[in-house]
């Protein structure tokens, strides 16, 4: 048996006996139930996305239901996730789906890719596990376990790492007659054995052909180029009341939180102002963002904005920095 096949055996094995009871995992996977859980976890984890998962699939049970669904609906239900263009491009996938599918996912990953929001990752995680497509997908889990057993010092965020990590997880499922045991059992290996951090490995079956292991570069590998240095930027925010309302506006479409609802901004901290809550830092992948909330008035602001009662602005799309504020104001 060759190496490609012992690795992909153990993963199998390893997945039917340590899989994760998970809503969208069921005996006949549902595509659309799958699509939404695989756009909920990136950047997101597990734990934290099965509740949103549930709550969002109550709400917009169908992919018809979802492409027309108001935004502001979709992105208050979305709220506290972050990566708001996630929800966005979700939605335009929906409706795209609509449009030039019937409503219905297609069955491979070159169909699959055409749509809004659907990368390479996601259109063969869909084509394995609801289509049974032999294409391996690549995930952060994935790049790690690929990394250290085959010892590949390519970085993964590199146009060739990219590449080589592509095809070597082709190569590893090409031979099964489960392309969704493979590809979820990869996932899930990663996500609870080849960890980043104290990976089990001297549980490990696969222990003696792993080249990290082997080479003592488990801490090393997978390589990934670093990015820029981080960013600061301090954001000062006019919470303007009346009579128990609040002053509310809608962001462009440019920006970090696009198509969300904030309160109105200053360009710098007003003379003598009242805050209303302590300096935090909230962090962004790329940035730091130090937020301040000051009592402000109408005349403080370049032009005025709708106002909104606590019970309504539950109901809009707000970064979540804004959500604790109200909460927290309640």
């Amino acid at each position: 048996m060759d190496r490609f096949n012992r690795f992909r055996i153990s993963i199998e094995e390893y997945y039917a006996a340590h899989k994760r009871v998970l809503p969208w995992r069921k005996e006949r996977p549902v595509p659309y139930e799958v699509w939404l859980s695989e756009v909920i976890l990136q950047q997101t984890r597990v734990a934290q996305g099965i509740p949103y998962f549930e709550k969002i699939l109550a709400a917009f049970p169908t992919v018809e239901a979802l492409a027309e669904a108001p935004e502001d609906q979709l992105l208050s239900l979305w709220t506290g996730l972050g990566y708001y263009n996630r929800a966005r491009n979700l939605q335009a996938g929906a409706q795209q789906v609509v449009r030039d599918f019937g409503g219905e996912l297609p069955a491979t990953s070159e169909e699959l890719i055409k749509i809004k929001g659907i990368g390479p990752y996601t259109a063969a995680a869909i084509a394995s596990i609801c289509f049974d497509e032999k294409i391996g997908v690549v995930d952060g889990n994935v790049y790690r376990v690929l990394g250290r057993y085959f010892g590949i010092d390519t970085p993964i965020n590199s146009g060739a790492g990219a590449k080589i990590f592509q095809e070597l997880a082709n190569q590893c499922i090409a031979e099964t007659s489960d392309p969704k045991s493979y590809n979820q059992g990869i996932m899930e290996f990663g996500a609870l054995h080849c960890t980043p951090k104290k990976p089990a490995c001297m549980l490990c079956e696969l222990q003696e052909d792993c080249e990290a292991y082997n080479s003592g570069r488990v801490d090393e590998l997978p390589i990934k180029l670093k990015k820029g240095k981080r960013t600061f930027e301090e954001l000062h925010f006019a919470v303007v009341e009346h009579e128990n309302k609040w002053m509310m506006r809608k962001r462009g479409t440019e920006s970090i939180w696009a198509g969300l609802y904030e309160f109105p901004q200053l360009g710098s901290a007003p003379k003598n102002g009242e805050i209303l809550m302590d300096p935090f830092v909230h962090k962004l992948s790329h940035k730091d963002l130090k937020c301040h909330f000051w009592a402000a008035t109408p005349d403080q602001l370049s032009e005025p904005s709708p106002y909104y009662s606590k019970e309504e602005i539950k109901e809009l799309g707000v970064p979540v920095i804004i959500a604790n504020f109200v909460q927290n104001k309640l």
